[in-house]
């Protein structure tokens, strides 16, 4: 899939099955679509299929804002309005995106996520509120206590000497095939904990997408999924040094 002589970073073969602590703090699954149904309908349409799994809804804050005015303005056009809620999942629907979410700072592994990405999909399909896909991603953001630039094989230089600074936030794009990635690391960054209690520390913040050319709407989504997922997989541990990996217990 990939040109390896043009991607920047070393991506392993071999990958860990787990680590421990698990580090993942939220990761979404999104698929952005034109549809020729009203907004209004939507919503009762896809709560219809998945209200047994998701039966408690939440209107998010940007629904407050008038139809007409979020249409107008492009930094709405693809934001979620509603959630749906299960006792592991999150969906999420505006009126160009739909999204499955984990909960945040419960990372149930990918097996259960493919499950339930298989299952949200076909419900998708059968709603039709999607006609035609415009751009497929997976996002992945990390959370470390430590200062996570010491431990990646990832250098920042100046005149040829490693850059020295208290707080750092880069963020670069690059090409791994059809698929496009970014990639977001910062060192002094505020999350929530599961108590809703804020921690500082590092993010690593991973997105990696397809373009509407790239996949066909309910034929390869799934496949799609899975060589988004894995690439930032092979990212993530291609990235960190081996003996922090160490530190983190990985499983094969």
């Amino acid at each position: 899939m990939a040109d390896a002589e043009n991607f920047p970073f070393v991506l392993p073969e071999r990958l860990p099955q787990r680590i421990s602590p698990c580090p993942v703090v939220e990761a979404i699954f999104e698929l952005r679509f034109s549809s020729g149904q009203p907004w209004t309908t939507m919503p009762g349409l896809l709560y219809t299929t998945i209200r047994d799994k998701y039966p408690e809804q939440l209107m998010l804050p940007i629904s407050q804002i008038p139809d007409e005015v979020r249409r107008k303005e492009a930094a709405f056009a693809f934001l979620p309005v509603v959630q749906f809620l299960s006792a592991n999942f999150v969906v999420q629907l505006g009126p160009r995106v739909v999204s499955l979410v984990t909960k945040v700072n419960e990372y149930p592994g990918w097996r259960p996520i493919a499950e339930e990405l298989g299952w949200l999909l076909e419900r998708i399909q059968q709603t039709n509120i999607a006609t035609e896909g415009e751009r497929l991603g997976v996002r992945y953001v990390d959370f470390f206590k430590t200062d996570i630039f010491s431990e990646l094989l990832l250098e920042l230089q100046t005149a040829g000497r490693p850059l020295k600074d208290e707080e750092r936030q880069i963020t670069t794009v690059v090409k791994y095939g059809e698929l496009a990635m970014r990639l977001l690391v910062g060192n002094n960054v505020i999350v929530s904990a599961a108590n809703g209690e804020p921690r500082r520390g590092s993010i690593m913040d991973v997105d990696a997408w397809y373009g509407p050319l790239e996949f066909e709407l309910f034929n390869n989504v799934m496949q799609r999924f899975e060589e988004a997922h894995l690439a930032i997989k092979r990212l993530f541990f291609g990235l960190l040094k081996p003996e922090f990996l160490a530190t983190l217990n990985p499983v094969y």
